[in-house]
Parts: C-alpha cells; sequence; structure tokens
C-alpha cells in the first residue's frame, strides 16, 4: 500500500510565525551587573531597569530609566564613573550609547557633560560628534566632539569652540 502525502503553508500563516516579536525577552529591576578579571572588579553597572531584546537580529540591552557605570582599574581602584538617562548595548559589538545627560567624571576630578556619547567597550574607547562640555580643576572647554579612553584621563576634543581659565584672575594678582 503507497500513501501519499502533500503538505501546503498558507503564506499569511508563515510570516506571522517568522515575525520577530519585539517585546523584551528578558526585564530586570534594580540590576546590578558587576564584571571582574583576575578577581579585580572591572566594572560595576547600576540601572533600575533593563530590557533585553536577544532574540532580534541585531540583540541590544536597553536601559531606559538611566544607568552608572563605575570603571576601575587593573587594581581594583575606581578611576571613572558614567552616568547618563538612558543607555542602549547592541550586544554583538558591544558598542554602548549613552543620552540625555551624560556625565562622566575621572579620577583626576575631570567631568565631561554631553548629551549624547558612545562607548566601545572592546576597544577601552568614549567618543562623540555632538556638544560636549569638559570641566577641569582649572579650565572649562567646550567643542564638538570627542574621543577619551574608558576612564576618561587621556582626551582629545575634535573642534574646540572655547575655553575658559578658572584661576586667570589668580594668576594676575
Amino acid at each position: 500500500m503507497l500513501f501519499l502525502s502533500s503538505c501546503e503553508n498558507d503564506v499569511g500563516e508563515v510570516k506571522k510565525l517568522a515575525a520577530v516579536d519585539n517585546s523584551p525577552m528578558e526585564i530586570q529591576e534594580d540590576l546590578v551587573l558587576e564584571y571582574s578579571d583576575s578577581s579585580f572588579t572591572r566594572l560595576l553597572l547600576k540601572a533600575p531597569l533593563a530590557e533585553t531584546y536577544s532574540q532580534l537580529e541585531k540583540p541590544y540591552r536597553l536601559f531606559p530609566k538611566n544607568i552608572n557605570v563605575n570603571f576601575y582599574d587593573k587594581e581594583g581602584n575606581e578611576n571613572s564613573r558614567l552616568r547618563a538617562n538612558y543607555a542602549k548595548q547592541m550586544m554583538n559589538t558591544q558598542i554602548w550609547e549613552a543620552k540625555g545627560n551624560v556625565v562622566v567624571l575621572n579620577k583626576k576630578g575631570e567631568q565631561i557633560n554631553t548629551e549624547l556619547m558612545y562607548w566601545d567597550q572592546k576597544k577601552g574607547l568614549i567618543y562623540s560628534d555632538a556638544y560636549v562640555k569638559i570641566t577641569t580643576p582649572d579650565k572649562i572647554i567646550e567643542g564638538n566632539g570627542f574621543e577619551a579612553n574608558q576612564d576618561f584621563t587621556d582626551y582629545q576634543i575634535k573642534d574646540i569652540i572655547g575655553t575658559i581659565n578658572l584661576n586667570e584672575d589668580e594668576e594676575s594678582n
């Protein structure tokens, strides 16, 4: 006895099944992530909310409420901090986008303020093409765009639009 069977798929049903669900696969509240290497903490990340979209072709994690990241040196000492109202981590490339009241502070007391910044976690670089203000103990530098190492100890402003020397009055007296 020979039995023949045929299968036919409804194109609409296939499209429905293949459609990517845009809901987060994972939601975490009061997230605390600690990355360590050689028994030393390298990074401590805190966020009130994280949403992970790992099912997408280009998976990412959102931090829609705010994010605080502390960076540590090889000995485990804190050397810089980053704070932003919003962040997005592209999981495959390890490129982070921070937006809204972005502030980075280093151990020398220097601070950068901008509305948009990127962090390349693999290369250990932070950068932006947006307006930036860098405040050091003796001056304020404003410009458009910058690049720095992730601990913000070595940086370069791309297009300086102004510098204010804070100790100028003291030096002239």
